[in-house]
């Protein structure tokens, strides 16, 4: 009956080679003192296509992802509230673009010092200045750090990045020289973020208050926690049919459901759900890259990693400084962003699809971004020592 049911639904199979592969990675890992997401991406490159193509419908197992990303952004959410953002406003509007322009112009000038033509410099900029949300508010959050002041600012810029993604992937096919009606279309999505911050301010003082007030009528845990994704995916549907990101919307719904008396109860729902589900992300990453690149390209691979975590560090250190943080926590900051994020991936091929970059080039990037994101852990959990290393004895974290 179950190996029928197998057969039937082949999503099935697949889920259970994941998490049996996962499984044995992940304590193997832990026997070494490895990160448990290098297991997760390990686990991934193992199952791909590239490498013993283990998995029918990879498909499936990219939809699981990006529920896991959802996830992971609506916790957060709940955890940091709309009055907990308004704090840091300044960090994400001022500091979040600092970051983002920095990391571009630095990316570009370098690029275009090699003899790289001004398009495809400015691209690569557009894709180094992203960093993984994902990997990097799950380590803060593991190690309690996403409340301290480089926890907070570096939140506030991934914020930023994962709003940045909408004008940057409008842009990729203007300096392609691809597109028509370029202004126009920025000046229509900075409407829609007006018109999203409009309904929530709405949803979170007047509707979903009362909404979880009712729902609370029925006493039932089950019931609340049905409602509770009714409203994530309401406003995560929302924000994609604006044409922002899905994990835009996720961390929007959050910030609502915190205005509310239930957001301790939404996060005990929640919780179990994402640890299974962000695991596919990380999986999902590592099956995107095909292994036989680090044999053909070692040389260039290597070059590339040095210098996306040198100009990444470099860009989100000027950030903060900016921001008038002290070099320490700058740094600190910097080091939480040395790595390529998740929305790169899709900025990446669309530069491909525009001609901007050539496929050898895309697998090099991929290459390059599972590797910043294997070392994310080791920075992270080794930020403040370097810090201290790098910066003056004599200064202060704020």
């Amino acid at each position: 009956m179950i190996l029928a049911a197998v057969t039937e639904i082949p999503v099935l199979a697949d889920i259970a080679i994941l998490f049996a592969v996962a499984v044995v990675v992940v304590m193997l890992c832990n026997l070494l003192k490895i990160p448990y997401i290098i297991g997760y991406l390990v686990t991934g490159i193992l199952v791909g296509p590239s490498t013993l193509d283990l998995l029918k419908n990879t498909h499936d197992v990219e939809i699981f992802a990006e529920i896991g990303v959802i996830l992971l952004l609506f916790t957060v959410g709940l955890e940091f509230s709309f009055s907990n953002l308004m704090k840091i406003k300044r960090y994400v509007l001022l500091g979040g673009l600092l970051q983002v322009l920095f990391t571009i112009g630095i990316t570009a000038v370098l690029m275009l010092g090699m003899d790289r033509e001004a398009p495809e410099a400015v691209f690569w900029g557009f894709v180094t200045a992203l960093s993984s949300t994902a990997i990097v508010i799950k380590l803060l959050q593991d190690r309690l750090e996403i409340n301290t002041p480089h926890g907070k600012a570096i939140l506030a810029m991934l914020l930023f990045q994962d709003i940045a993604i909408v004008p940057l992937m409008l842009f990729t096919p203007i300096i392609a020289g691809k597109s028509e009606g370029g202004i126009m279309t920025i000046l229509l999505m900075l409407g829609k973020l007006v018109g999203i911050a409009l309904v929530a301010w709405v949803l979170a003082k007047f509707i979903i208050p009362r909404f979880f007030k009712e729902v609370m009528r029925a006493r039932n845990q089950e019931v609340f926690l049905i409602a509770t994704i009714l409203v994530v995916l309401g406003i995560t549907l929302l924000t994609q049919q604006m044409g922002l990101s899905l994990a835009l919307g996720a961390f929007i719904a959050g910030l609502i459901i915190a205005e509310t008396d239930y957001n301790h109860l939404a996060i005990s729902c929640i919780l179990p759900f994402r640890y299974v589900f962000i695991s596919f992300f990380f999986i999902s990453m590592g099956m995107l890259l095909d292994y036989r690149v680090f044999l053909n390209e070692p040389a260039a691979i290597a070059f590339w990693f040095t210098f996306i975590v040198l100009v990444k560090i470099m860009g989100g250190f000027l950030a903060a400084r900016a921001l008038k943080i002290s070099i320490r926590t700058s740094l600190m900051v910097g080091f939480g962003l040395a790595q390529i994020g998740e929305f790169s991936f899709i900025l990446a091929k669309s530069g491909m699809e525009n001609e901007l970059i050539t496929e050898n080039s895309y697998q090099i990037f991929l290459a390059v971004s599972i590797l910043t994101m294997a070392v994310a852990p080791f920075i992270i959990a080794n930020a403040e020592r370097l810090a201290g290393m790098v910066s003056s004895p004599k200064s202060v974290v704020q």
